[in-house]
């Protein structure tokens, strides 16, 4: 009998191969959670990113809307002719001031 009560307690210790097996499952699952937090983190960033860039054109579309109006204000035939006024003092000329080219 001291055969069989030496046998079972040489089954149930670990082997060191065993052990090492055992390290190295648990690092490579610890790896593949770590890789999978990473990843989740990384997408999430550049979904913040995306939203931040669409939000900036967004706004640079604004601006360039309204920078668009205003150069149709400048441009405007009423306005120029004020600011030509203003500005530079100028007048509008009289008919006889006027040269017409042949």
């Amino acid at each position: 009998m001291p055969m069989v009560a030496n046998r079972k307690k040489k089954d149930s210790m670990l082997t060191p191969r065993a052990a090492l097996a055992a390290f190295l499952l648990m690092l490579i699952l610890l790896a593949g959670v770590f890789f999978d937090t990473w990843c989740a983190v990384q997408c999430r960033r550049a979904g913040y990113e995306i939203v931040q860039a669409k939000s900036s054109s967004d706004e640079l579309m604004e601006t360039r809307r309204k920078l668009e109006i205003e150069l149709v204000h400048l441009k405007s035939p009423t306005v120029l002719g004020a600011r030509a006024k203003k500005e530079l003092g100028l007048i509008t000329p009289k008919p006889e001031q006027i040269v017409g080219l042949p």
